[in-house]
């Protein structure tokens, strides 16, 4: 049994850190509720907090996918209609693969800023940059 041990252990040894540590980046989900004619996200600003992004930037990004108008509440984003849980996390994934996550590395360490007049995505990890359609 101390055979397999040892060979376990190399094996760990071998493996890159960040798959190691288990430190996956997860989406996050929206928490939602109905209120009226109204759908409150309630942990809007978590979600933005998470994805290291200004709360207009998201905001807006959502309300253009979701074709409604809504305004920023304390932590909560208020959109106008009725919207399913699942419309609104679909559209969260996406912002977070067009806006957050890196093309290149696969890691949320980016930001977002100008250069030139040109906003960029520039990873924080790797150093890529790419252009963003706004």
């Amino acid at each position: 049994m101390d055979d397999y041990e040892s060979m376990l252990e190399k094996g760990r040894e071998k493996l890159p850190e960040d798959i190691v540590e288990g430190s996956r980046f997860e989406t996050p989900e929206a928490k939602t509720k109905k209120r009226g004619s109204r759908t409150v996200i309630k942990n809007f600003s978590s979600i933005a907090k998470k994805f290291n992004r200004e709360e207009k930037h998201f905001s807006k990004f959502l309300m253009k996918e979701l074709g409604t108008a809504g305004h920023v509440d304390g932590s909560e984003l208020v959109l106008q209609g009725n919207f399913r849980r699942g419309i609104i996390n679909s559209k969260i994934s996406n912002y977070c693969e067009s806006y957050v996550i890196c093309k290149e590395c696969n890691k949320p360490d980016t930001r977002i800023q100008k250069e030139k007049g040109v906003t960029m995505l520039k990873c924080e990890a790797c150093g890529a940059r790419r252009s963003l359609e706004e």
